[in-house]
């Protein structure tokens, strides 16, 4: 009888510290694919403080607007949401340029606050213009492979996540490159580190930043593409990013690609065990409490450098 019953709470021990296992090696692989993407739409809001010193109070619902190209292309011409993230790069791009080129550039000599003010009016703007087409309900997509996922080792991994982390990852990845190995992105550099000198040496300061800022909407649209694929979106959904901006370029250190991909997966880990220790209600808060650490304890960040290289 003792032996029985000592059999029966070795298997539930077993059990349970395989649960476990399980249960935590599921947090760790839901926080690395979060991580992904946080990566990457901080390296989008990294970049334009990084290398213009503005902060654009606006990514959070640029991202939402490159959300609402690929719902509406996906719902009008009946495909695939992942075919309609060209699209969402192209529109953001040449929105960030004419956002940059016919308003910002226009008051970038009246220093950070009158940038971040006018950056904070034009996300109200974008909000707005948001409502006015696609009014205050939550909208998604619903692709046929959405509930499909892969198994290993019990750890379920979804899909639609595993795929929202590669192109999340190829994003940064190719994003540095383009910065260390081409010319465009060494004229970047130049600029962020000494416009006066690069002026000097023939680069078009006023073009760079509008380029600059092109490019940080266009990464922002193509993570809207990959976020709606995920979670229904509102106007107002932005919002909720900007803590996330905040703390992946801050963590990350403004300046550095390798340092916001660090940031990212931190973040993510952060995000996903506070879900498991303490319950979905207080994810923000676990998200807010890590960003204020990193203003007390690491300002500068991981990574930090002046510019990108």
């Amino acid at each position: 009888m003792e032996a029985s019953c000592f059999s029966e709470a070795s298997t539930d021990f077993i059990s349970n510290h395989e649960e476990r296992d399980h249960m935590v090696g599921q947090v760790l692989v839901n926080g690395f694919l979060q991580g992904g993407f946080y990566a990457c739409i901080g390296v989008s809001f990294s970049i334009v403080f990084g290398i213009m010193k503005v902060i654009n109070l606006a990514q959070g619902t640029q991202i939402i607007l490159g959300a609402y190209v690929t719902y509406t292309v996906s719902q009008i011409l009946r495909i695939d949401p992942f075919f309609t993230l060209p699209l969402a790069v192209i529109g953001l791009f040449i929105l960030g340029y004419l956002i940059q080129k016919y308003i910002i550039n226009l008051v970038a000599k009246g220093g950070l606050v009158i940038t971040s003010l006018l950056t904070f009016g034009l996300n109200l703007t974008l909000i707005n213009v948001a409502l006015l087409i696609w009014k205050a309900d939550f909208r998604g997509t619903n692709p046929w492979y959405m509930g499909m996922s892969l198994e290993i080792a019990g750890v379920t991994i979804p899909y639609v996540r595993l795929i929202i982390f590669v192109i999340a990852l190829l994003f940064t990845i190719f994003l540095e490159l383009f910065f260390r190995k081409t010319e465009t992105g060494n004229s970047i550099q130049a600029t962020a580190l000494n416009p006066k000198a690069a002026q000097l040496m023939g680069i078009d300061i006023g073009k760079t930043y509008c380029l600059t800022f092109a490019i940080s909407s266009a990464l922002g649209g193509a993570m809207g593409t990959l976020f709606i694929l995920a979670k229904p979106i509102s106007p107002f959904t932005g919002g909720d990013f900007l803590i996330i901006l905040f703390s992946v370029a801050i963590l990350g250190g403004l300046g550095s690609i390798p340092g916001a991909l660090v940031a990212g997966i931190v973040l993510g880990m952060v995000e996903s065990f506070s879900v498991m220790f303490f319950g979905i209600e207080y994810q923000k808060i676990a998200l807010n409490l890590v960003y204020l650490l990193i203003l007390i304890f690491l300002p500068k960040g991981l990574m930090g450098k002046r510019f990108y290289g």
